[in-house]
């Protein structure tokens, strides 16, 4: 089995592995491949063939090549082996520049991504050669293509899925279709071939400078991003290091690279064009700074499709895209006179690009945890040079923008971002890539299971199903997070669970000397928590009772006296706390702290029935939390510490507890709890706490087709008490949301 840690020296083992991959190779990197002889007999995806006639494929410039796509409808059997079957629909057949594209996805993948433009000959566009608008694959006609090449995305289909859920909020983003790729005869694996945000009439719909009337304002879209090659516009203010603009990044800038028209394009143009383009973009960011910014005519909205922005936000913070809002952003307008004669909005939007180390898919930047907005991260990251533009901060102090945002989350989650839906999409997508096998051949071809280090892979799966179990785990956390922040609050009643064997520390002293009191440190400078009996200031509860400030949940910490805590201090230890007697609950509270950084915790419920299942992988973020690296959602705060060699106090109390809640099967008794450690940090689970439903006797149903709402409502969604979307009602209480909007608490007795 592949280890299941993340890597923790992830920079450091970057420059320890050799990067011969990102130098050209003339064999098109078919020697990266573990196994050259894979075949496809029969595949229920499209078959792509390609044929380069030797050419080595560039990065900068296009070459000639060939291209063939064998694809006999949605639902048939499409077969590697042409000459046994002939008559096979041929969707695509021609000639197609190709080169390689991306940046890191180049660098970093054995699998390259590749862009390509269809051809009406044998002739390329630089020696006068046309290009010619397809379909293909039932995408609407366009010249201008690529291919996904999945490689650090284990499940290979995160930019899909982003795609795909992102659809029906948007004006417009890529579509794509999964194939298998047969390159010079060789086996390359699973690709997504995809629309690219590019100009075209079926995409961004966008009319080259002097289209329009001979307007050579023309529309325009850049994309924010690295500006790797020195065409771009470089923005008039500094990115924020601070919600309110107190701290500015002077050092760094935001730079807006060209798309349409790009650079060369720009650059046979009158000078009016580029310079017009700037002047949008400047328009739009001043916008954010004017004293009437929040007028709705002459602020910021006037500039900018606030739905368009709070839609690209939400698809960023739900699959925690570290790249977002700073790379591969793509904002795109129309002009003013199109706005004037076809109606069309001519303010700023946004589509979505570049989704593959998205979902739970980076070891840095935090880029696995589900607990935190990726907006911040130029608060906690501050040495980027690629930082979050500041008008994104801006934003969030708009009462109404944060206002629709919510309401915007609350229509996703009642649509196609409800929990089931999107299981259902993942399982959608997960079956495409097993059902006639092509996960396996890609597997078979390139090893990606039995690697152990691919960047920047934070949890290494052990088969395509982990992949896919992980990918689920972690987007069920991070539903539980924003729809805690972004839903209306909670109201729930908890109770304390008492646990009957599994403590194995004492960090609490009681009683002085502390060395005599406590058993274990909390981090490695031998540090522990004590009671309010021995020093108040900063002390922990005498009674025990903890009421966390994070979503007031009531915990009970066992006798100071004896070990009242699982310590775990060494990676891959695995403990379990049996519960004293098994419980019944739809959602279960855990509350602990980590000392010597940020502890990363499996957890694994274990039933009565000697049923077992994972729940996930969690974060406890590291005890000491200063007042301006708080985050809200502390459980305790300021609390103090004790040396257990000497005695003496820390000089100020910034210790934290944390906790985190993890989803139960309500319909089995949970009987213990195991944790794994999955890093060197220093973990400590101190309590555990259960959702309490109560009954409501005025209320009661037998069966939720009972209850029989009024004539114009009928339900949208069923939720726990605890706010987690589910496909039909359960016993207990149901919080059930109806079309109209409103919302009514059904209990249902078995």
């Amino acid at each position: 089995m592949r280890p299941i840690t993340k890597v923790i020296l992830a920079t450091l083992a970057y420059w320890m592995i050799p990067h011969n991959a990102t130098a050209q190779q003339s064999d098109n990197y078919r020697s990266l491949l573990q196994d050259k002889t894979v075949k496809v007999e029969q595949t229920n995806l499209p078959i792509v063939f390609i044929t380069t006639k030797g050419r080595t494929i560039l990065r900068d410039n296009y070459i000639l090549a060939k291209m063939k796509i064998i694809h006999n409808g949605d639902g048939q059997l499409n077969y590697g082996d042409t000459i046994n079957y002939p008559g096979q629909i041929i969707d695509y057949e021609g000639d197609i520049a190709l080169k390689y594209r991306a940046n890191s996805s180049f660098a970093e993948s054995g699998k390259k991504p590749l862009a390509f433009r269809t051809l009406e000959t044998d002739v390329l566009p630089i020696h006068g050669g046309l290009k010619k608008k397809v379909k293909i694959l039932g995408m609407k006609k366009d010249n201008k293509w690529g291919f996904i090449a999945p490689w650090c995305d284990e499940t290979m289909f995160r930019d899909v899925l982003s795609f795909e859920l992102a659809r029906p909020w948007f004006d417009w983003v890529p579509n794509a279709r999964m194939c298998e790729v047969i390159m010079d005869g060789t086996y390359y694996g699973v690709y997504a071939l995809c629309e690219r945000v590019s100009k075209g009439k079926h995409r961004l719909n966008l009319n080259d400078p002097g289209e329009d009337d001979g307007d050579l304002t023309g529309d325009y879209h850049v994309a924010v991003d690295h500006g790797y090659d020195g065409h771009y516009y470089t923005s008039l203010h500094h990115p924020w290091q601070s919600l309110d603009g107190s701290k500015i990044a002077s050092r760094f800038y935001i730079k807006y690279e060209y798309e349409d028209p790009d650079n060369d394009e720009l650059n046979t143009l009158p000078s009016e064009v580029r310079q017009a383009l700037h002047q949008e973009i400047d328009n739009m960011e001043n916008s954010f700074l004017s004293d009437d910014w929040l007028d709705k005519e002459e602020g910021y909205q006037k500039y900018i499709d606030r739905m368009s922005f709070i839609d690209y936000m939400l698809s960023t913070e739900l699959s925690m895209n570290i790249d977002g809002y700073r790379l591969s952003t793509h904002l795109y307008k129309h002009s003013e006179k199109r706005k004037e004669t076809e109606g069309i909005d001519s303010r700023w939007k946004l589509t979505l690009w570049d989704y593959n180390i998205a979902w739970g898919n980076a070891n840095y930047y935090g880029g696995e945890h589900t607990d935190q907005w990726q907006y911040m991260l130029n608060v906690y990251y501050q040495s980027d040079d690629c930082p979050v533009p500041f008008y994104w901060y801006k934003l969030l102090q708009d009462t109404t923008y944060t206002a629709d945002l919510k309401n915007r989350w609350q229509a996703y989650r009642s649509s196609n971002h409800s929990n089931s839906r999107l299981m259902a999409t993942i399982d959608s997508l997960s079956t495409l890539l097993t059902a006639q096998g092509a996960a396996q051949r890609n597997e078979q071809a390139w090893g990606i299971f039995n690697k152990n280090y691919i960047w920047p892979i934070p949890y290494y799966a052990y088969s395509y199903d982990d992949a896919i179990n992980y990918l689920k785990n972690w987007i069920t956390q991070r539903l539980h997070f924003l729809d805690k922040n972004l839903l209306p609050p909670r109201v729930i009643k908890t109770e304390p669970v008492k646990i009957g064997s599994g403590w194995n520390a004492d960090i609490v002293a009681e009683q002085l000397p502390a060395q005599n009191s406590t058993t274990a440190t909390i981090d490695a400078s031998n540090r522990a928590f004590y009671s309010s009996g021995i020093r108040s200031n900063g002390g922990l509860p005498q009674n025990g009772i903890i009421i966390s400030a994070n979503e007031n949940v009531k915990y009970q910490l066992d006798s100071y006296t004896t070990n009242q805590v699982l310590s775990l201090q060494e990676e891959m230890t695995e403990r379990t706390l049996t519960l004293e007697t098994p419980i019944e609950t739809s959602e279960l509270f855990i509350l602990g702290t980590s000392g010597n950084g940020v502890s990363s915790i499996s957890v694994r419920l274990n039933y009565a029935n000697g049923k077992s299942e994972e729940a996930g992988t969690y974060q406890i973020r590291d005890w000491s939390v200063r007042t301006e690296n708080l985050q809200g959602n502390e459980a305790v705060k300021a609390l103090g510490n004790i040396r257990r060699d000497n005695n003496t106090y820390a000089s100020d109390n910034h210790y934290c507890l944390f906790d985190f809640s993890v989803p139960v099967n309500v319909e089995q008794p949970l009987a213990s709890v195991t944790f794994t450690s999955n890093n060197g940090a220093y973990a400590s689970i101190m309590a555990l706490s259960r959702l309490v439903v109560e009954e409501e006797p005025d209320t009661i149903v037998t069966q939720i087709a009972q209850h029989r709402p009024t004539f114009h409502s009928q339900p949208s969604a069923i939720y726990t008490i605890g706010g987690s979307q589910q496909t039909a009602s359960r016993r207990g209480l149901n919080i059930i949301r109806y079309a109209d909007g409103t919302v009514k608490k059904i209990i249902v007795k078995k």
